[in-house]
């Protein structure tokens, strides 16, 4: 299988985050990303999963998950993936999904928590 330069970042980077995050609850469930991101990389979308409703909540009123956002943006910036791509044109946003179901849950998700930060370079 053939992984573009990109997706080699992308996955570095993700592992990355996770696993300085690894000690922290909640713990995260799972994570994937999946886009066009080597056709325009603003078309990544990463995904961290917590396994209950519960715990995302707790991790978005305790700011585990923006400092998660952040730390995959750095991350993602600090392996070379290009940071235009986090910019939203007119906001100066990122997105970056958490939720609390499985892979095979995605199309039904009705609790997720998106991050929205202006970005300050």
């Amino acid at each position: 299988m053939f992984f573009s330069k990109r997706d080699r970042i992308i996955k570095r980077a993700v592992q990355k985050t996770v696993s300085e995050f690894s000690d922290r609850t909640p713990k995260i469930y799972e994570h994937l990303y999946y886009g066009a991101f080597d056709i325009a990389p603003q078309n990544l979308v990463i995904w961290y999963l917590f396994e209950a409703d519960a715990e995302l909540e707790a991790a978005r009123k305790s700011g585990f998950c923006d400092e998660l956002a952040e730390a995959t943006i750095r991350n993602l910036s600090a392996s070379g993936y290009p940071t235009d791509a986090f910019k939203i044109p007119y906001t100066d946003t990122a997105n970056i999904t958490f939720c609390n179901a499985q892979e095979e849950e995605q199309q039904d998700i009705l609790h997720s928590h998106i991050y929205r930060k202006v970005m300050v370079s």
